[in-house]
């Protein structure tokens, strides 16, 4: 009788790889163990045929009859206590694994076979395995000690499928948090050239006809170019400032700090200083917007914020359109006295499934290197921002080529009727 146990104990090696076989076969001999190998699933199965081996390490991924359905098929004939399997494979994602052990796998190891690992996990199952066939063959005085080692060997094999599941949602939550880290350093990188660029460009505009003033020392230039060049240093002033309030806007929605001054607002005159604050301006763009809105309809809102929000909307439905397209905002009181405005225009649209990613502050329809149109990408979350407190609605709908239409929809408690107290009108 030989001294070393192991030496009587038979693994069988199916892998469809000469390489991984033989490494396999030889980190088995110096531990001890017997090992015979077959090049695919069926041969093995047909040696289960004449005798079970006391252990199986079985490649999951090979040609023809996978690993799977080999573990599958040999689990009709053996159970897990008498032959024990160990599945052997470089896919260590959580469906495959969970697979395995839901066809009768009692552990995996990975590739490349690391020698203690597999020299550990071999010795666990083999004395579960033992201690299994023991209890079946002891008398019964002997069946309770057995059973005791038996079930703290079943509890070490949970314990090594319960650290097994952990590692691999560790993993998995690893990489996803890689993932989200890098998305908003590249948003981080692409904000801060677009603020750059659309803080600087009305600067230059700005500074470069103040220095066509300030250079006229010969009075050159008459009062009507004064003007203009005045008239051009005061827009891009205005384009500025607007987009710092717009952002400051933004900053304190998310701190929870943006409050609303209510007054009595004419619709139609807050539609109009929208458009007319509209970058790019519909008249530059070549783009035909029609307001229509009843005179008399007004609802209960901040002058400011309400005509950002809108002229950020305006602003997208010019900037997405082609020349010689026609938008529109029209507005209507509706039978339950809740007020909507439809902003619509002719343009490229957009699948709406990316919806949440463009509402997100700084994203536009086309980023990057793909990016042809101005703007922080700012005007949805905005928007949707300057609405949310003010109780309204917002649906986006839109498919690609034909345009997008955006709804909002004012409660009736918002809506100025002339049951309700007057308040102090704003001129507009």
């Amino acid at each position: 009788m030989t001294d070393d146990p192991k030496k009587n104990e038979l693994v069988f090696v199916v892998d469809d790889e000469a390489f991984n076989r033989d490494i396999a076969v030889r980190y088995l001999k110096k531990m001890g163990y017997d090992a015979r190998q077959f090049a695919d699933g069926p041969s093995a199965l047909q040696a289960l045929k004449s005798g079970t081996p006391d252990l199986i390490l079985l490649d999951i991924h090979m040609p023809g009859m996978n690993g799977l359905e080999v573990l599958a098929e040999a689990r009709q004939a053996t159970s897990k206590g008498e032959m024990p399997i160990l599945m052997v494979t470089a896919d260590s994602t959580p469906d495959t694994v969970v697979q395995a052990f839901e066809l009768g796998a009692n552990d995996y190891v990975t590739k490349p076979i690391d020698s203690r690992t597999l020299g550990a996990r071999i010795d666990t199952h083999l004395q579960l395995s033992a201690a299994t066939k023991q209890v079946r063959a002891f008398a019964e005085g002997a069946e309770k000690i057995v059973a005791e080692q038996a079930i703290d060997l079943q509890k070490r094999n949970d314990d090594l499928v319960r650290e097994i599941r952990l590692r691999l949602e560790v993993d998995a939550e690893l990489r996803e948090a890689k993932r989200r880290a890098e998305e908003e350093n590249r948003g981080k990188s692409e904000f801060l050239a677009l603020m750059t660029h659309e803080l600087i460009t009305p600067l230059h505009v700005s500074l470069g006809f103040a220095e066509l003033i300030s250079a006229d020392h010969q009075d050159a230039m008459g009062p009507a170019q004064y003007r203009e060049y005045a008239g051009h240093i005061a827009v891009s002033a205005r384009q500025l400032l607007c987009v710092v309030k717009d952002m400051l806007a933004l900053v304190k929605h998310d701190t929870g700090k943006l409050a609303i001054n209510e007054s009595e607002l004419s619709l139609k005159d807050v539609l109009q200083r929208a458009l007319s604050e509209a970058r790019p301006n519909n008249v530059e763009a070549g783009v035909e917007v029609d307001i229509d809105c009843p005179p008399e309809l007004e609802i209960l809102g901040d002058r400011f914020l309400m005509t950002r929000a809108f002229s950020s909307l305006l602003s997208n439905a010019v900037k997405f359109s082609h020349k010689g397209a026609r938008c529109s905002a029209v507005a209507a009181l509706r039978p339950d006295q809740s007020v909507e405005i439809k902003v619509k225009d002719e343009g490229i649209g957009f699948d709406v499934s990316q919806l949440p990613i463009l509402a997100a502050p700084f994203r536009q329809n086309s980023t990057g290197t793909t990016r042809t149109h101005q703007g922080l990408g700012i005007g949805v979350a905005l928007a949707r921002a300057v609405f949310d407190l003010h109780q309204a609605k917002m649906v986006v709908e839109s498919r690609a080529g034909e345009g997008t239409t955006v709804s909002v929809v004012f409660p009736a408690v918002r809506t100025l009727t002339a049951a309700r107290p007057q308040l102090q009108r704003i001129a507009l």
